[in-house]
């Protein structure tokens, strides 16, 4: 797989999750569709933010690094794109359960911190 086809990829599956997203927003009740229109909004915004994270994540490296090494930086990309979006999806989740506070959100941060800085150190 070539770099162009992976970023082109990358992008469309973005664009289609942001659209399902929509949909799911303006299309879906959550009182009437229950526990599953709930799930299905929370992972679409995870594939979301993930994809959109990574793609950004992406280019402001190829930017400011100037690396000719693309395909290294496409599985760190990701993987920080991915726990940003766990962040974000996390928070909104504890938030929705009445469950966030400011305690709460600092532990669940400092621990996708500790995560990435494992994984980090593992490269």
């Amino acid at each position: 797989m070539t770099f162009r086809t992976y970023f082109l990829g990358m992008i469309l599956s973005t664009i289609l999750c942001f659209v399902s997203l929509a949909l799911i927003v303006f299309y879906i009740d959550p009182e009437e569709a229950g526990l599953i229109g709930v799930i299905l909004f929370f992972l679409m915004l995870f594939f979301s933010l993930s994809g959109l994270f990574a793609l950004l994540s992406f280019c402001l490296k190829r930017k400011f690094f100037k690396s000719k090494i693309e395909f290294g930086q496409i599985g760190t990309s990701f993987r920080q794109g991915v726990f940003l979006s766990l962040i974000f999806t996390g928070t909104l989740m504890l938030q929705s359960f009445g469950m966030l506070f400011w305690w709460s959100a600092a532990l669940f941060i400092v621990g996708i911190s500790l995560l990435e800085l494992y994984f980090a150190s593992k490269d």
